[in-house]
């Protein structure tokens, strides 16, 4: 029986096989929102600009030790003349991109893009969005994740960040999930519809329980999925302030009713599937698998593997059959063995000696089509010691699946961060292209890509945009890359792809949007955005000011901050954050065009004490 309470979290807990939990509850009550009617005056941001690791520093002193075995096990080769991953070099055409996203204090970007068949894109990183209208060449709306919760008053100062977009092309509706704080009594995930094909109208937006089993911990790591009547989001719960070894306690998935949020059910009706495992192990970073041309009908797939293994053939395919509103979902795990392994990735290299984090080997994108399912993982090519992306196609995915796969790579250029989209017109036409971030010791950094024809030959690796400068944020020799690359195939024109990545720039890092089109029929020139911050590195800058200001400063423990603005008066302006902050070296930045002309004071509290106080001059 399933029970339906409002407002009440219900447990009704199924044995499943593998040892898989099943409840069925609901989420808090609705809430309507129109973008237009609210404005994020300020714009806060804060990120740490130290290399934090989902758990920590024992986590980041583990995967840095893989490496380094694997690097030794295989380390970098001569430049080879001839990279054994492109064969015949099909061609396809670059278009016109532009920067994306004009605040992005954080590091990585958390790259996230959804493109209706109107031409209306939602490009978001870390807390900021915008939605570009491509017909009119034009800006509609640029803010931050605040527009979508302000009615939550609850959480109103608190964190938001790693969100994800998606456009549901059947139902012509965006889509927006992304979490809502980072420790378990504050811990959630917003889940946002769009009433209309038009963004800028209503949203239904509702808030999941982050500490989803009840059992202390926070989710993170959010990815999300579209069948024909469901949404799937799987996430990971952690403890907080604890190692990723100790603190990770599983992945769990949300299968949520679509239709409901569509039209503004007072609650959202979802199954939620935890304590998935391999025997007695839990499976983590499970990645939810995308219709390649069309959505699925009442079965969602997921795939997930030996995240931080040295070296691997262990790959397991998941799904869910039946939708949640049917009452009669099943679940059922599958565990293949690759002909070819998938290794660890050796960072990304720099000009400037810094390198790029590549962390582990988790699916980072997947598409499925009637008789095959692609995906992409970090993996090291040991013929060449250089990072590259694991490419596998799985065949007979129904019964008795196998793989075959290619280790996509160059001998000079690291690749990170790869997602992918499929751009065949007909069933099972392999047809893809990939996309993500590359680095060079001998060059900068950026956003690239490779486009597979249906023959399975691979173009030349092509750069869609070339970074500024080496990032170089954070203090330590690493620094963050980029945690998810955009990607989303143009539904009702399907030849052109559209892609959403990394660059580094001057005391900052770019997102950079493009498309490319694999079909004459795509040579349309798109639009220039160019939205470029102007500022030099330093305490708190620029300052004077009348924009964005920066503020760099460090805790030497993990604090629960309160971030306020006061007049010179000692008025209270506004509070711009209050949440939890880890230790570290930390960046924040907010938008001062608000306030008149004069002299203000920027507060950091503790409990009521200050621990920093810096003197503003809005000129």
């Amino acid at each position: 029986m399933k029970y339906s309470i409002l407002l009440l979290f219900i447990l009704n807990f199924i044995v499943r096989p593998y040892g898989q939990d099943f409840q069925v509850s609901n989420s808090s009550v609705k809430h309507t929102v129109n973008l237009n009617d609210y404005v994020d005056t300020w714009k806060f941001s804060i990120q740490s600009l130290e290399m934090v690791k989902p758990g920590g520093n024992s986590y980041a002193n583990f995967i840095l030790q893989e490496k380094v075995k694997a690097t030794n096990k295989y380390p970098r080769k001569p430049i080879m003349l001839n990279p054994r991953s492109y064969n015949n070099f099909p061609e396809f055409l670059i278009e016109n991109g532009f920067e994306g996203n004009l605040y992005n204090n954080k590091i990585p970007n958390d790259n996230t893009l959804a493109i209706s068949n109107d031409n209306i894109i939602i490009a978001g990183i870390n807390s900021a969005y915008i939605i570009y209208d491509l017909n009119e060449d034009s800006l509609l709306l640029r803010t931050t994740l605040n527009s979508i919760t302000y009615s939550f008053t609850n959480l109103l100062f608190v964190k938001k960040y790693d969100p994800k977009f998606i456009y549901d092309h059947e139902q012509d509706r965006f889509i927006m999930v992304f979490l809502v704080g980072n420790k378990p009594v504050n811990s959630h995930v917003c889940v946002a519809f769009s009433t209309t094909n038009n963004p800028l109208d209503d949203w239904n937006v509702y808030m999941l329980k982050g500490d989803a089993v009840d059992s202390g911990h926070w989710t993170d790591y959010p990815a999300i999925s579209l069948t024909k009547d469901d949404l799937f989001i799987t996430g990971n719960l952690l403890l907080d302030g604890v190692s990723w070894q100790l603190g990770f306690k599983e992945s769990i998935i949300w299968q949520i009713d679509k239709l409901s949020g569509y039209n503004g059910a007072d609650s959202l009706e979802f199954n939620l599937w935890s304590d998935i495992k391999d025997d007695s192990i839990n499976i983590r970073n499970i990645h939810p698998v995308r219709g390649a041309r069309e959505l699925q009908d009442k079965k969602q797939y997921f795939l997930s593997n030996k995240n931080f293994s040295l070296e691997s053939d262990t790959l397991y395919l998941l799904s869910i059959e039946n939708s949640q509103i049917s009452g009669d979902p099943s679940f059922e795990m599958k565990r293949i063995n690759l002909n070819d392994h998938y290794f660890l990735s050796p960072n990304g290299q720099q000009y400037n000696g810094k390198e790029l984090a590549t962390n582990d080997s988790r699916v980072l994108g997947g598409i499925i089509d009637k008789d095959w399912i692609q995906f992409v993982n970090h993996s090291m090519d040991t013929s060449s010691g250089t990072a590259g992306i694991y490419h596998g196609i799985i065949y007979n995915y129904e019964i008795n699946p196998f793989v075959e796969s290619t280790i996509i790579s160059d001998s000079v250029v690291d690749f990170g961060y790869p997602n992918i989209a499929s751009t065949g017109i007909n069933p099972n036409e392999k047809e893809c292209v990939i996309g993500f971030n590359y680095t060079s010791a001998n060059d900068t950094n950026g956003v690239s890509c490779i486009y597979m024809d249906n023959n399975r030959n691979y173009s030349r690796f092509t750069k869609l945009h070339r970074g500024l400068r080496a990032i170089d944020r954070q203090s330590s020799t690493v620094n963050r890359w980029g945690d998810y690359t955009g990607i989303q195939r143009k539904y009702n024109d399907p030849c052109r792809t559209w892609i959403s990545g990394m660059f580094g720039k001057i005391g900052s890092n770019g997102s950079w949007i493009s498309s490319v089109a694999v079909s004459d029929t795509c040579r349309e020139k798109l639009p220039h955005l160019f939205l470029e911050p102007s500022f030099q590195n330093g305490v708190l800058f620029p300052n004077p000011s009348n924009e964005i200001v920066y503020y760099d400063f460090t805790l030497e423990e993990s604090l629960d901050l309160k971030i306020l603005i006061f007049g010179v008066d000692g008025r209270l302006v506004d509070i711009l954050y209050e949440d939890y902050v880890k230790s570290g070296p930390q960046r924040l930045s907010f938008d001062i065009q608000s306030l008149k002309v004069g002299t203000y004071f920027l507060v950091i509290e503790n409990n009521g004490s200050n621990i920093y106080t810096k003197k503003i001059i809005k000129n």
